[in-house]
């Protein structure tokens, strides 16, 4: 008798998909236009570097220095098409805030769009790289309890912005633990 009341409770009504808000309608705050110059110096040391090991190798093995033009070649090849790709992906990668929810878009060939539920965000990291803190930039972090698949990193974002998120994420963490606690 007590199994026929419990399930008589149970409810698992359908849901009409065509009001649920939509992600992809929302609009996505960007990285700041100064990030970009962080990408490229960072690519200018890592080929600054490659290029150095590429001239020790076609300087001291003499099989390289046949195909110096060729090694060139595709040396800059390799270095345009980075540059190209990291640059159109800034234009593609946005983020946004909301009540419930963090969303972080990215990419330009595989296009991928992260939502993170605010009640499953664990901490919080603020990062600042030694040259985005140049430009006075930082990055988010949000560690979720799902795991490496489910973290969250939100690059080229205002220091004093990143801070006021950060503060906002953890202020709904404390208040949604605040909660739990009372219920309990």
């Amino acid at each position: 008798m007590e199994s026929s009341n419990i399930m008589s409770l149970f409810e698992n009504d359908p849901i009409d998909i065509s009001t649920i808000p939509r992600y992809e309608e929302i609009e996505l705050n960007k990285p700041h236009r100064d990030y970009l110059k962080v990408i490229f110096i960072n690519f200018t040391i890592f080929f600054i570097v490659f290029g150095v090991l590429i001239g020790l190798g076609v300087t001291f093995i003499d099989e390289l220095k046949l195909n110096i033009v060729l090694i060139l070649s595709i040396y800059l090849v390799f270095m345009g098409l980075l540059i190209l790709l990291f640059v159109a992906s800034f234009k593609k990668r946005g983020y946004a805030i909301r009540s419930k929810d963090v969303i972080y878009k990215s990419g330009i060939i595989a296009e991928s769009t992260t939502i993170v539920p605010l009640n499953r965000i664990q901490h919080i990291e603020l990062n600042e790289g030694i040259f985005s803190r140049i430009f006075q930039l930082g990055s988010i972090q949000v560690f979720t309890a799902g795991g490496d698949s489910g973290h969250l990193k939100i690059k080229g974002i205002p220091i004093d912005e990143a801070k006021s998120i950060r503060d906002l994420l953890l202020n709904t963490l404390n208040l949604a633990e605040n909660s739990t606690i009372i219920e309990e």
